[in-house]
């Protein structure tokens, strides 16, 4: 029996069909997936974005980017999308990962068409009828189920690639087809949304070169001398790449391209380092088990070294076989020229941040990986029987994105919880400083302070020299009362990096909660000289001008905000210290900063406080607070209740993490609630300890307290997995 396979329209519409359910269940539960890493610069705390009003500035201020000041680039088009999708939802993920969808379909719609109807050989085999239709779905899926292409989905910052290479895609297509003007106007929106479009006119002439009429044009001599035929397709687009260059020299800082990349690396050393790494690649493509947010990949520095010469050898093989079959098979040169071509503006000689990402090799797999793969899953059931190779085909192509789908939904699970996204990326590089203190901040944020420490210090360990580890340490001081270590670690970062605008606005910080207000007030001004657009820095410096133009009564209600509604003592701190740097015999803030010194776990430093709070209230007759006082002193000076409840935390952590016994661990939880109904990581923490003892019923009611306070303190990742939670998908 044949194995029918439908034709024409009908089958476009099948193949369409089975394009959504694939992404549907790749990407179905990546619509609760936040801002990682750079989204917070480019998206959540980008100034630019939230007025359409912008747009027209995006083109001519690439300061717009981002509000780190070191990543500027030339990306309106890409920038303009985030707007538009600020002002769909705001800071809410959902309608970004819709865009993102819809951009990723697009792509693999045209990954289709332009492989059925231009690139499979036979020509014969091509169109809407021919057989070309069963390879062209084939590698249209391979791209997109391709759980190495979810990162430019499931991170907003990597969108870059998806939408590049989706106007890429369609410019290409559009100059197939002889539509000049559309193809030139696809480009120039592709160039203005990643540098890495410049290579299109290569593809064109790559694409013409290949499949062109071998009767006509039999050697390369014939072939050039009939130049002026590409002489308009190509002319137009490499006129935009000139005036898109241009536009990046105008307009970019000189110090733009430095800021990229490591001082060391030369363009030598990251030629090489490419070798290895477009191999990665490749396997990644295949086997994608070390997908990472952050690889630790490393340089290579010698051509001695394995890795660069084997490497390079293996790159020569594949080339030269490629290029041998371009007569025969021409599908495989082009796929391969492809992968090498489009990569080659990040992969070559301009050096980068990262030796690898997981979001460069998107537009590479396109028409490149997933059209060989394609190649061979054919070529390999020419061993079965003609009357059965189609359905052998279609068979093995779903054997093959089948687990895709399931791999890239797993992935797409890992991204939607940024603790278990980064716990992922230190496991799978140990080395890797970036991971171990980005899993810090989450804990940071989750108020686990014991946790975060231990991965902060292990970030410093593994790199004593990196700014960032030492910023978060100190934020990490103050939070917890270390005011001195808090301005140490501050003081460092700006010896590491006295050129980046957070080490100042860091310092500012720590010098702020020591009540230096005058040298916070310096911090803040340089770290907006330094980067006008840094707005957290400019506001800082105006709440610093305000609450010093404050009186007494305003910052002493501030401060008793903090204490008792916001439960802060260490901010506090800073507002009672102010109050008796005027008036240091202020009665209510003498005796409010001895009760927040005490909440802070310092009663050595209140003692002498309480001392002179007694005094003042006999004087003043005051017998219930002499009362309260005399009582207090009589004490000795034990932890604070906030370091108890961490002690507590601590062990309820180690049990459910350490010693997987949650039952043991929800104890400890329940003791933290019982001393603070509200303690945020104590009720989360509660209820995965239910829901691990298999309780969900239990934990329910938890996490729905969870949700309110995550939405509270605007933890949006938090936020997120417990909205998942709550849904029955986590």
């Amino acid at each position: 029996m044949r194995f029918g396979v439908p034709a024409g329209q009908k089958f476009t519409l099948l193949f369409l069909a089975l394009l959504g359910v694939g992404l549907a269940i790749s990407y179905g539960n990546s619509f609760g997936i936040g801002f990682y890493f750079d989204d917070s610069y480019g998206i959540a705390s980008n100034p630019a974005i939230r007025s359409l009003r912008n747009i027209p500035l995006f083109f001519t201020d690439p300061f717009t980017l981002t509000t780190m000041r070191e990543n500027v680039d030339i990306r309106p088009v890409l920038v303009t999308t985030f707007a538009i999708n600020h002002a769909i939802s705001r800071n809410e993920p959902w309608s970004y990962h819709v865009l993102n969808l819809i951009l990723h379909f697009i792509a693999a719609g045209l990954v289709f068409v332009i492989v059925r109807d231009h690139l499979w050989w036979p020509a014969a085999d091509r169109g809407p009828n021919g057989a070309a239709r069963l390879p062209a779905a084939a590698a249209a899926l391979f791209f997109a189920l391709a759980p190495l292409n979810s990162q430019p989905l499931n991170y907003m910052w990597a969108r870059s690639a998806l939408l590049c290479t989706t106007l890429y895609l369609a410019a290409f297509l559009a100059i197939l087809h002889r539509r000049w003007i559309l193809g030139a106007v696809l480009h120039l929106l592709a160039l203005e949304t990643k540098a890495v479009a410049v290579t299109l006119p290569v593809m064109i002439v790559v694409q013409d070169f290949l499949y062109r009429d071998r009767v006509r044009y039999p050697t390369v001599i014939s072939y050039i001398r009939d130049w002026r035929r590409l002489f308009l397709p190509v002319g137009i687009l490499a006129v935009l790449n000139v005036a898109y260059l241009v536009q990046r020299s105008i307009l970019l800082p000189e110090w733009a391209e430095a800021m990229l990349h490591e001082r060391w690396v030369t363009p030598w050393i990251w030629f090489m380092s490419q070798w290895p790494a477009l191999l990665y690649y490749v396997r990644l493509f295949l086997w994608p088990d070390a997908l990472s947010v952050d690889h630790d990949f490393p340089y290579t520095t010698s051509l001695l070294l394995p890795r660069a010469w084997l490497s390079l050898l293996v790159l020569l093989t594949w080339s030269v076989l490629a290029l041998r079959a371009s007569r025969r098979y021409p599908q495989v040169t082009f796929a391969t020229l492809w992968f090498f071509i489009t990569l080659a503006p990040e992969s070559s000689f301009a050096a980068l941040a990262e030796v690898i990402n997981d979001h460069r090799p998107y537009i590479a797999s396109s028409l490149g990986l997933s059209v060989l793969l394609a190649w061979l899953l054919d070529r390999a059931t020419t061993i079965v029987a003609p009357h059965a190779r189609r359905a052998a085909f279609a068979g093995a192509c779903l054997f093959l994105c089948m687990p895709a789908a399931v791999f890239t939904h797993y992935r797409s699970w890992q991204w939607t919880d940024s603790l278990r996204l980064w716990d992922d990326t230190v496991r799978k590089s140990p080395n890797n400083t970036r991971g171990w203190m980005n899993a810090g901040l989450v804990y940071m944020s989750r108020r686990d302070m014991i946790s975060a420490r231990r991965y902060f210090e292990r970030a410093r360990e593994l790199a004593p020299g990196y700014a960032f580890v030492h910023m978060n340490l100190s934020v990490l001081e103050g939070y917890e009362g270390h005011l001195e270590k808090a301005l140490t670690n501050a003081q460092q970062a700006v010896r590491l990096r006295p050129d980046l605008a957070l080490t100042h606005f860091y310092l500012g910080q720590a010098l702020q909660k020591m009540g230096r207000a005058e040298e916070a007030g310096a911090a803040y001004q340089q770290a907006v000289q330094m980067n006008p657009g840094y707005s957290e820095a400019r506001e800082a410096r105006a709440r610093l001008r305000a609450f010093d133009g404050q009186s007494d009564a305003a910052i002493m209600s501030a401060g008793l905000d903090a204490l008792y509604t916001r439960r802060d003592p260490r901010a506090a701190t800073v507002h009672f210290h102010k109050v008796l740097e005027r008036n240091p015999q202020h009665y209510g803030a003498t005796f409010q900063l001895a009760t927040a010194l005490d909440r802070s776990g310092k009663p050595d430093e209140a003692r002498p406080l309480w001392e002179k709070a007694l005094k003042m209230a006999e004087s003043f007759n005051d017998r219930e607070t002499a009362g309260t006082v005399r009582a207090r002193l009589a004490k000795p000076d034990i932890a604070s209740e906030e370091a108890i409840q961490e002690g507590i935390m601590k062990a309820g952590l180690d049990l459910l993490y350490t010693n997987h016994d949650p039952n043991a661990a929800a104890v400890q939880f329940r003791k933290v609630l019982e001393r603070n109904s509200n303690h945020y990581g104590a009720t989360f923490q509660l209820a995965t300890a239910l829901d691990r003892s298999g309780k969900p019923a239990e934990a329910r009611s938890l996490w729905e307290k969870t949700l309110k306070m995550a939405e509270a303190a605007d933890d949006k990742q938090t936020t997120a997995r417990v909205r998942a939670r709550l849904a029955g998908k986590d």
